[in-house]
């Protein structure tokens, strides 16, 4: 009689318990046979499976991994053995319990009222003479089974291997009827099954929900001595902007002294509260697409940046104060302005066209600064500048957070992105293997609405980012922002405002 099998679920709802029978994935979506609301998990994210005795896991080519005791998972399906801890996303943990029916009846670690019993997940349409978990068996058993499982796992292998070298080189998986992006498909014709699996770890290219979910990309470090300083002119709306480079680069030093404390991405001690996860992502994404709804256009470039710096429906952020300072624009290049729409890609422009126009007149007087468009340097510039905005409700939000921040620790906040037009993300997304493919003219990014900021944290001790969320999650409770903790490459806290002052309808 094959051991018990069962899953000590951690996960933001609490803990949980699953009997694994046959298989069974994990992921943030109904997709997935244990649906967790973690947003740093994928659709599907991990698959469990049982081969007679043997206990194997597999990771699905998920956005931020799987990782068993320590190690992350990659390639084909690995063992997993009783008292092994896989984590899964940003918050999930999971403990292998392997072992016979009165060990594993009450687990001590969880309650029994939140134990629940999984159906194992419809197969592939495959001879049950061929499937690893159902071996033909015994010295008795008929010789013509044996060689026809054998027969038919050589066909379905050779189908399979016929199949990938026919298909189309494709770099992303085509949703199904209904906009749905189809699961990864386990095909158990070998004792390691071959999987099929989507390169975007399940994410749909279209969702709202996978973009917020999977994030951005954090650009190149700024380098402060290619920053020019700012000279604004007599527009009272302006004054605050005029900023020397002198103060950013003396910021940021003061940014990374040395702590007395362990820092990092997950220093002993660190405290998420629940605002932090969870409900965010379902937050963000309705307000996302209220504001499409309500007409909002996405900056797909930077003439579109500096048109919504002249209508002032952007406003630019000074780059430095005492309690902060913005490291943004250390990818922005010298190279000519172009245009970019989702058909076209990037193209040249020239004198004559609206969006040349654009740059031009922002060129002529940018709060009180002439650039020269011809000079690779001036375009540098303006891109810095450009990169400074954001909607005009998130200023005060900001300089509540980084003046708490600098009463407390005597440090600026870094601030490491406000908002980017759409080629400037995709071209970020271009060099970084990690980050979100942007594609379709659905898309709309948290950081292309002008309502997000990021506030870099792996610099930080838990001491000063337990004190950080304190403050956002004091802030979400009174509805002025969302906010989330993120980890991997780009490891801060991205927070969200409304771009009307309103949360989202729920």
């Amino acid at each position: 009689m094959n051991p018990i099998v069962t899953l000590v679920i951690e996960d933001p709802d609490g803990v949980r318990t699953v009997t694994l029978d046959d298989e069974l994935t994990i992921g943030r979506s109904s997709e997935a046979t244990v649906a967790v609301a973690d947003p740093g998990l994928s659709r599907v994210n991990t698959t469990f499976f049982r081969d007679g005795d043997e206990v194997l896991a597999v990771d699905e080519n998920s956005t931020n991994g799987t990782f068993l005791n320590g190690d992350k998972l990659t390639g084909p399906p690995r063992i997993v053995r009783d008292g092994d801890r896989l984590s899964l996303g940003t918050h999930t943990q999971v403990s292998i319990r392997i072992g016979s029916e009165a060990q594993q009846a009450a687990p001590s670690a969880v309650p029994a009222e939140t134990k629940i019993e999984v159906s194992p997940v419809p197969q592939p349409s495959v001879n049950a003479a061929a499937r690893p978990s159902d071996p033909v068996r015994g010295e008795n058993a008929p010789p013509v089974m044996l060689v026809a499982a054998l027969i038919l796992t050589v066909l379905i292998i050779v189908g399979v291997i016929a199949a990938l070298l026919l298909a189309p080189r494709d770099n992303h998986v085509t949703a199904g009827p209904g906009g749905a992006t189809p699961r990864p498909v386990a095909i158990s014709a070998s004792v390691i099954p071959m999987r099929v699996i989507d390169p975007l770890g399940g994410e749909n290219e279209e969702s709202l929900d996978d973009l917020i979910a999977s994030w951005e990309t954090e650009e190149k470090e700024l380098d402060a001595s290619t920053v020019a300083d700012v000279a604004a002119g007599t527009d009272a709306d302006d004054a605050d902007l005029n900023v020397p480079a002198s103060l950013l680069a003396d910021r940021m030093s003061k940014s990374f002294e040395a702590r007395s404390g362990e820092t990092g991405i997950r220093p002993a001690g660190l405290r998420v509260p629940k605002e932090l996860f969870g409900d965010g992502v379902i937050k963000q994404t309705r307000k996302l697409a209220e504001m499409k709804g309500g007409g909002y256009q996405q900056p797909l470039d930077f003439a579109d940046l500096a048109e919504k710096r002249l209508n002032k429906e952007l406003i630019e952020m000074p780059m430095a104060a005492p309690s902060y300072y913005l490291s943004v624009g250390g990818s922005a290049t010298t190279d000519p302005f172009t245009s970019f729409d989702f058909r076209n890609g990037s193209q040249p422009i020239g004198p004559g066209s609206p969006k040349f126009s654009s740059i031009q007149r922002l060129a002529e007087n940018f709060a009180g600064t002439k650039y020269d468009i011809n000079n690779p340097n001036d375009r540098k510039q303006m891109r810095i500048r450009l990169l400074r905005m954001f909607n005009k409700r998130a200023k005060p939000i900001l300089l509540e957070l980084a003046n708490a921040y600098y009463q407390r620790f005597n440090r600026p906040l870094r601030v490491t992105s406000l908002t980017r037009s759409m080629d400037y993300q995709i071209s970020l997304n271009a060099t970084n293997a990690n980050s979100f493919k942007v594609r379709g003219e659905g898309s709309l990014p948290p950081h292309t609405s002008g309502c997000a900021f990021d506030l870099a944290r792996r610099h930080m001790t838990a001491e000063e980012q337990n004190f950080v969320m304190d403050k956002l999650a004091e802030m979400e409770n009174a509805n002025k922002l969302d906010a989330l903790i993120e980890y991997g490459e780009n490891a801060c806290f991205h927070v969200f405002i409304y771009s009307d002052g309103n949360p989202p309808r729920m």
